[in-house]
């Protein structure tokens, strides 16, 4: 050995040299997608910060809270259903059909009485879905569909076609209450956030859902209730997306027959932008997150430089395009 390569030897073991070429590339193969979008959000502020004097005011930012807090209880349910493998179409017709209901609730049994209701609704329309995919066997997305059709002409019945008016200033004074200057809507997600992440992380039924979109035959050969699994990740979606319903009756100050009808989309780009794969197993629901932060600054951001609302529609539809095509190279990669 000469002298010169003796040197660069010890040049590389001294502390803080950092890692090779080749173990810097693998760890960018390996978590590239969590480090990916959190860089791609603090873009999205950066860039948006430099083209709108208003985009940095904490009005603005309260108001981002605001609007991602809706989205991120949707995806926090979509997200279980997504890591079995699944796919639920109808969160934004349940998101209607439980503001039409809770504003029919409110006016006949009070305010108390129609939060119940509308909670009720949201899990029964998730409990339906589970069943129709589990018992009946029919594809999720067909299921979903099916659902997303049906429960949406229930809520314009209901409501005759209209808002649902005349409900009462405490509840949807609550959309405009804040807790240490955060908006309580926003806390109600963070803490919808919170329960998801421990749902996933220490409960068996988290380990399950992991377990079942991994591999759901082997799952079930394990002795795991996948069908029960599958029932109770559709009914947690039912939950948040009647969550999501309060939250947005609450601003509109009404029941709306056509509430959510982009949270299916939105939804969907958010939890697969945050990592989760649509073949299910891989992901979590810190990744959808920031899925949502993602969504939401952009959508943000375009309304402060008043890009149409159906320009916004093709961005997140290209974003969701690219993403779900990552997805689909990294499992050939990882099957290969």
């Amino acid at each position: 050995m000469n002298s010169d390569t003796a040197a660069r030897i010890d040049e590389a073991e001294k502390p803080g040299f950092g890692p090779p070429a080749a173990d810097r590339l693998r760890f960018l193969k390996q978590h590239g997608r969590q480090i990916g979008l959190p860089l791609a959000v603090l873009g999205l502020i950066v860039g948006f910060a430099s083209l709108s004097p208003v985009f940095l005011s904490v009005p603005n930012f309260r108001n981002v809270g605001l609007q991602a807090a809706a989205l991120a209880a949707v995806s926090f349910g979509q997200t279980l259903v997504i890591l079995t493998a699944g796919l639920d179409l109808s969160v934004g017709s349940i998101v209607a059909l439980v503001s039409v209901v809770t504003a029919l609730s409110m006016l006949q049994f009070g305010i108390l009485g129609g939060l119940l209701t509308g909670l009720l609704v949201g899990i029964l329309a998730g409990l339906v879905n589970g069943l129709i995919i589990t018992r009946l066997r029919v594809f999720p997305f067909i299921a979903t569909l099916a659902m997303m059709s049906f429960l949406s002409g229930l809520a314009l019945n209901l409501s005759g076609g209209t808002p649902v008016i005349g409900l009462s200033s405490a509840y949807t004074d609550v959309a405009l209450q804040r807790v240490f200057g955060v908006p309580f809507p926003v806390i109600v997600s963070l803490a919808l956030l919170i329960c998801t992440a421990l749902i996933l992380r220490y409960l068996r039924i988290g380990r399950n859902i992991y377990a079942i979109g991994g591999n759901q035959e082997a799952a079930r050969l394990s002795g795991l209730r996948v069908d029960f699994v599958k029932v109770a990740a559709y009914m947690y979606s039912g939950f948040c997306s009647a969550i999501a319903a309060l939250i947005l009756t609450a601003r509109v100050a009404s029941g709306q027959p056509t509430l959510g009808a982009s949270l299916a989309l939105e939804s969907v780009a958010a939890v697969v932008l945050g990592g989760v794969s649509l073949f299910g197993g891989r992901g979590s629901v810190i990744g959808v997150a920031f899925g949502v932060a993602f969504v939401s600054i952009l959508s943000n951001g375009l309304n402060l430089l008043n890009v149409s609302s159906y320009t916004q529609m093709m961005v997140i539809g290209v974003a969701l395009a690219g993403a779900v095509a990552i997805d689909q190279a990294l499992v050939r990669r990882g099957s290969a």
